[in-house]
């Protein structure tokens, strides 16, 4: 553009923030506004070892917190991490400690996902999702295996081949609607209709208040990586995910805070917030509604 976009005197070119009583002005601002923060953190005063009382109130109120919070997260991360590539055991408690009652509000909905698991017919999991599901290589980048999958060199794993979380065989499908012609429905409807309809029902009945979701994306014994939604959510700002089964562990992670999920359903903002999966033990499902663009006005339920 040619043009001195932060205040500042410049040679090279005369357009912008340029001029000579610009420059004079904003240094004079500067000036006064540090006065203004100097003058602010003595009026505090100073403690008695001689330091101002604000820096010591942000070294204990703010930096101190941060620094543990950060620290945890770390130590989350080299945990998922390590268990991702099997270098070390998950220090989780034995699954026989695991209260295996299932709240009556989600039995309906565990036992048709125990059927659609023993029939033999849970479906392939498509390559995108193959992707954020720890289906490839440990060490391999997101835009690697990206690459890999849009050259068609990937192939498309048995939907009984891939083990995750010491659960078993990992997978995930979806039911409801699809973004297309006439928002299709996936071959899930067809498979398990009575999953579909449970499953739609008992997001009524978590978040009575919600907008119904035109998608569920149904996951078994799969350890997310860290990553974002693809596309945009329709109608809806964010998704409700549940988990399901006797595991320990397979916490939801969003932008860094861990949540426990398990009978509890919790909304997040999936398309802009960064989450993924702890490491876990056992069985393990989850359910995500969400309403992806090109789906708007579609209710599962409707269908």
């Amino acid at each position: 553009m040619q043009k001195i976009l932060n205040v500042r005197t410049c040679n090279r070119w005369k357009g912008g923030f340029n001029e000579e009583i610009i420059c004079s002005r904003v240094k004079t601002w500067t000036r006064e506004l540090q006065i203004n923060i100097v003058n602010s953190w003595e009026r505090d005063g100073i403690n008695a070892n001689g330091d101002l009382v604000v820096v010591e109130r942000y070294l204990k109120e703010v930096l101190k917190p941060w620094a543990e919070r950060a620290n945890e997260q770390l130590a989350e991360y080299t945990q998922w991490k390590c268990a991702r590539e099997g270098t070390s055991i998950l220090t989780l408690p034995p699954l026989t400690s695991i209260d295996p009652n299932v709240p009556e509000l989600y039995r309906d909905v565990l036992n048709h996902l125990r059927c659609a698991d023993k029939c033999g017919q849970w479906p392939t999991t498509s390559l995108k999702r193959q992707l954020v599901i720890s289906t490839t290589n440990a060490t391999e980048s997101l835009s690697i295996a990206h690459k890999v999958a849009k050259e068609n060199k990937a192939l498309r794993s048995s939907a009984y081949a891939s083990n995750e979380g010491d659960g078993g065989a990992s997978g995930s499908f979806s039911v409801g609607a699809m973004p297309g012609a006439g928002c299709e429905e996936p071959r899930g409807n067809m498979l398990f209709p009575d999953l579909m309809r449970a499953a739609f029902k008992l997001e009524k009945l978590l978040c009575p208040e919600r907008e119904g979701s035109s998608t569920i994306a149904i996951n078994r014994n799969a350890q997310f990586r860290p990553h974002t939604d693809s596309g945009a959510g329709a109608g809806q700002s964010t998704s409700l995910i549940v988990g399901l089964g006797t595991y320990d562990g397979g916490d939801l992670v969003v932008e860094g805070e861990k949540i426990d999920i398990r009978y509890k359903g919790v909304q997040f903002d999936g398309w802009t917030q960064r989450h993924w999966t702890m490491p876990f033990r056992g069985e393990r499902y989850s359910l995500v509604w969400f309403t992806p663009k090109g789906c708007e006005g579609v209710r599962g339920l409707d269908l």
